[in-house]
């Protein structure tokens, strides 16, 4: 049995864009421009005692998956709430 110890109380934020890979060779500059707001998001909301969990942008179904299992993984970095 695994266990886990919570050691801090901070608040968890998980972030993540959606698009589809499929539009990034048919609108130039799409997925950085996506990016970048991405960026901006995560930066204000980015405090003292915030943890912001950025995936970046999700956009194929496996991504989506992947990212499922990643917030889940972050969730127990410090333990079950």
């Amino acid at each position: 049995m695994r266990q886990l110890m919570q050691t801090s109380n901070r608040l968890r934020i998980g972030l993540f864009g959606i698009g589809l890979d499929t539009y990034w060779p048919q609108f130039a500059g799409l997925q950085a421009r996506l990016n970048g707001y991405l960026g901006k998001v995560a930066a204000k909301l980015k405090r003292p005692g915030v943890q912001v969990v950025n995936l970046g942008l999700v956009d194929t179904p496996e991504k989506a998956l992947a990212a499922g299992h990643k917030f889940r993984q972050a969730d127990w970095v410090t333990g079950p709430r």
